[in-house]
């Protein structure tokens, strides 16, 4: 049957098994729109501006587990797509992303919007090609999502010229490839690291999404819990791969070089598993991971092991099938005696980690709860208070979260999604696509007023479609994580204690008007009272609602 590139696109992706693609068209996707009008196996999703639609389809990936789709439009569609496509490359999303180029007629005059987008994309994604020949659409189509979803996952990108897309063809002939990576670690390489992991006496165990990934969760718990370990997350985690309210856990690693190298010192093991250990904020004045001790690293993703430190004992594998073997070596190893000591340090570690969260945890002070303009602690401890079980939660507090909102959500929240790559206004798109992949879950997003207003276009998105999600703006009417920042260059923020282009005063923002005009509920939340009232009654709503928290942090200025 003759059809053309449009319909043979939309095809292989439902082959596929495509149920949603988020974007923002232009004249070279009138083909595919146009092939849509009378489609009901694949859902459009309209963002209005392309970094939404990046942060959307991101959310969607994790939330859903497969490949999430983006459409865009020629070189400006692209152009402002790439900050949030350099965040899902920091966090390995597997995305396809795609957009519409100019005819291939006019490439060689360089007609207006044209350029070379599989180049522009090349730095933030795994691979990155332009369809010449219909012939090569589908293909390359199934070639991008498998490239995408094989482990380490991460963005591709394909241009489709506009005469592709509107040459005539066939119809498709091929089928998905998967690569299958449920396989453990080598045999020699696990006997290795178990009496690695069986002479330590202060192992300790940094773990990362890539647990998540591999739903290797319960299997690291048993791991930790024989070998007596302290267990901290990967530095800027994204997804929970180990419970906060364990009592071995003892939060993130900090992002700064010499606090983290701190507390990896007091380790005589160091255990990396499914993480990306050095998101550091800053260039390191020390290596962040002691030079001596010996390392055992446990990942699916090559590039990040022995990336940026020496690895003594390898295991390449998938977690989840890995740690089944490893923990039967280790117990072999460890023996009756060795067994008994474990749990004796096991004692210890969670002692420490119980004065850790001690201090950590966010409590509310005395005559808080109906205190308009919320301190960092009553803000998290509300949250703690309000939040339904079974919560899926979109993190991009920054200078109101950390340890301790992480601390405060945990037991409520089975799935995290946070921020990886460190490029503001991911909280908001990406909330809408794990609605839109987890309809019948509650979805709650907390993002600064800063990063919000990047992408603050989300709204329109939610009321469109109904993704009823809630979104809490924490709103402290700056950019607060620079003013804390610029003080730690000791020079003249310190002595004037003035900070320049970094407040929303003069006027205010006004959230409330803003998601208004985008058809979304809006109220504001001044006290810890008000916020726990306000989030059930918009999580009861069964409405996209944007609550305006006040939040009220120690003033910096004089």
């Amino acid at each position: 049957m003759n059809t053309i590139g449009s319909n043979l696109f939309m095809e292989t992706l439902i082959d596929e098994g495509v149920t949603h693609i988020f974007g923002n068209p232009g004249t070279t996707e009138l083909p595919l729109m146009d092939a849509l009008v009378n489609e009901d196996r694949l859902n459009y999703i309209l963002c209005l501006q392309e970094a939404v639609a990046i942060g959307a389809a991101e959310g969607y990936a994790f939330a859903s587990g497969g490949v999430g789709i983006v459409n865009l439009h020629v070189t400006p569609g692209l152009g402002n797509a790439m900050g949030m496509l350099y965040n899902s490359k920091r966090a390995g999303t597997p995305l396809l992303v795609t957009a519409g180029n100019q005819g291939q007629p006019g490439h060689f005059h360089e007609i207006i919007l044209w350029d070379d987008l599989a180049k522009v994309a090349d730095p933030l994604v795994k691979w990155s090609y332009e369809v010449r020949r219909v012939e090569d659409l589908e293909h390359a189509v199934r070639r991008a999502i498998k490239v995408a979803l094989t482990p380490p996952t991460g963005p591709v990108f394909l241009s489709l010229p506009g005469d592709v897309l509107q040459s005539e063809t066939g119809d498709i002939t091929g089928r998905p490839t998967r690569i299958p990576t449920r396989f453990p670690a080598e045999a020699s390489a696990i006997n290795k690291a178990a009496k690695l992991i069986g002479a330590a006496k202060r192992p300790m165990i940094i773990s990362g999404q890539g647990i998540f990934r591999s739903c290797a969760q319960d299997e690291l718990i048993q791991f930790a819990e024989l070998i007596g370990a302290k267990v901290y997350g990967e530095c800027a985690s994204n997804a929970w791969s180990f419970p906060v309210a364990h009592p071995q856990f003892s939060g993130d690693l900090p992002r700064l070089a010499r606090p983290m190298r701190k507390i990896l010192e007091e380790a005589d093991l160091l255990f990396f598993v499914g993480s990306e250990p050095l998101v550091l904020s800053f260039p390191p004045d020390v290596h962040p991971i002691p030079e001596k001790t010996p390392i055992v690293q446990l990942d699916l993703n090559t590039w990040d092991i022995g990336k940026s430190f020496p690895v003594d004992a390898v295991l390449y594998g998938d977690p989840k099938m890995t740690f089944p073997h490893l923990i039967r070596e280790v117990e072999e190893t460890l023996g009756e005696a060795g067994r008994s000591r474990a749990q004796e340090r096991r004692a210890v570690v969670e002692k420490e980690a119980a004065a850790f969260w001690e201090k950590t945890t966010p409590m509310m002070k005395p005559g808080e709860e109906s205190k308009s303009g919320m301190s960092r602690t009553a803000f998290q401890a509300a949250l703690r208070e309000a939040l339904p079980q079974g919560t899926a939660f979109v993190d991009e507090s920054l200078t109101t979260g950390g340890n301790g909102m992480r601390r405060a959500i945990g037991a409520k929240t089975p799935d995290l999604f946070g921020m990886k790559g460190g490029g503001i206004g991911m909280g908001l798109p990406t909330a809408l696509g794990v609605k839109a992949a987890r309809p019948d879950q509650p979805v709650v997003c907390v993002s600064g007023d800063g990063s919000a207003m990047y992408t603050f276009q989300s709204m329109w998105t939610a009321a469109k479609y109904n993704l009823d999600a809630v979104w809490i703006i924490a709103n402290n009417k700056s950019y607060r994580i620079l003013k804390e920042r610029i003080l730690n260059l000791n020079r003249k923020s310190q002595e004037f204690r003035k900070f320049v282009a970094m407040d929303f005063k003069d006027p205010e923002l006004d959230f409330i008007r803003l998601a208004e005009g985008m058809g979304v509920t809006a109220v504001s939340a001044d006290s810890p009272n008000d916020l726990k009232s306000t989030l059930n009654e918009a999580l009861s709503s069964g409405k996209p609602t944007l609550i305006d928290a006040a939040i009220d942090l120690e003033p910096l200025e004089r």
